[in-house]
C-alpha cells in the first residue's frame, strides 16, 4: 500500500514533465516561425529600398551584393513556402531588369544571378516573367494581394511598437520615401478607423494629404 503511494506522485510528475516539454516545443516552434516571418518581411524591405534607390538614379550594385549574400539561404529549396517565393519573385524580377537595362559588366553579371536566382524559385513561374509581360490580374485579387501585405507589414510594426499611432507615424514615413502605394492606402484604412474611434487625425489627414500631392 506504501509503496502504490509513493509511485503516484512519481508517475504524475512524469506526466508533469512529459507535458511540459511537449509544450516548451510548441512554444519555440511557433516563436520560430513568427521570427521567421518577420525576417522575411525585413529582406523584402531591403529590396524595396535598393529598387527606390535605383530609381532615384543612386548605384545600387554594392546594395545588391550585400543583400545577395545576407539572403543566400532563401535559395534553399525548403527555406520559402510558396506564399513568399511568389512575393520574393516579384520583387527579384524588378531587380533583375532594372540590372539589365544598364550597361556596365557588374551590373550586368548581378543581373544574370538574380536571373538564376529566379529560375531557381521553382515551377517556371518566373521564367515566362522575365520574357513577356506579367498576366493580368483581376482588381479582386489586387486588392486580396494588398490587404494580405498590409496585415503582414502591421504585424511586423506591431512587433516593434506598443501603439497603433507610433505605428501609422512609420507607415507615412514610409509612404513619404517610397514609391509603393500599399502605404498610402494602409496610412488612410488606419487614419479611418481611428477617427471611428474618436481619436483626432488632423494632423495625419494633412501629412497623408501632402504626401499624395507630392506623388
Amino acid at each position: 500500500m506504501k509503496r502504490r503511494i509513493l509511485q503516484k506522485p512519481m508517475a504524475d510528475m512524469a506526466t508533469i514533465e512529459r507535458m511540459e516539454s511537449r509544450l516548451t516545443q510548441l512554444v519555440d516552434g511557433l516563436l520560430a516561425r513568427k521570427s521567421d516571418k518577420i525576417g522575411f518581411l525585413v529582406g523584402l524591405n531591403r529590396l524595396d529600398d535598393i529598387l527606390l534607390e535605383n530609381q532615384q538614379g543612386r548605384p545600387i550594385n554594392d546594395s545588391v551584393m550585400q543583400f545577395l549574400s545576407d539572403y543566400r539561404l532563401w535559395r534553399e529549396p525548403d527555406s520559402l513556402d510558396a506564399g513568399q517565393r511568389k512575393r520574393l519573385g516579384g520583387f527579384l524580377v524588378d531587380l533583375q531588369q532594372n540590372l539589365s537595362n544598364k550597361h556596365d559588366a557588374d551590373s550586368l553579371k548581378l543581373a544574370d544571378e538574380v536571373k538564376d536566382w529566379l529560375l531557381g524559385l521553382g515551377d517556371g513561374t518566373f521564367r515566362l516573367t522575365l520574357k513577356r509581360p506579367k498576366e493580368q490580374v483581376s482588381l479582386i485579387e489586387k486588392y486580396r494581394m494588398m490587404i494580405s501585405r498590409e496585415s503582414e507589414e502591421l504585424e511586423m510594426l506591431l512587433n516593434r511598437y506598443d501603439h497603433l499611432l507610433t505605428c501609422l507615424d512609420d507607415i507615412l514615413k514610409s509612404a513619404e520615401a517610397k514609391t509603393d502605394p500599399m502605404y498610402r492606402h494602409m496610412a488612410a484604412s488606419i487614419i479611418y478607423f481611428l477617427q471611428l474611434e474618436g481619436y483626432k487625425v488632423d494632423p495625419y489627414v494633412k501629412r497623408l494629404r501632402h504626401i499624395k500631392a507630392e506623388t
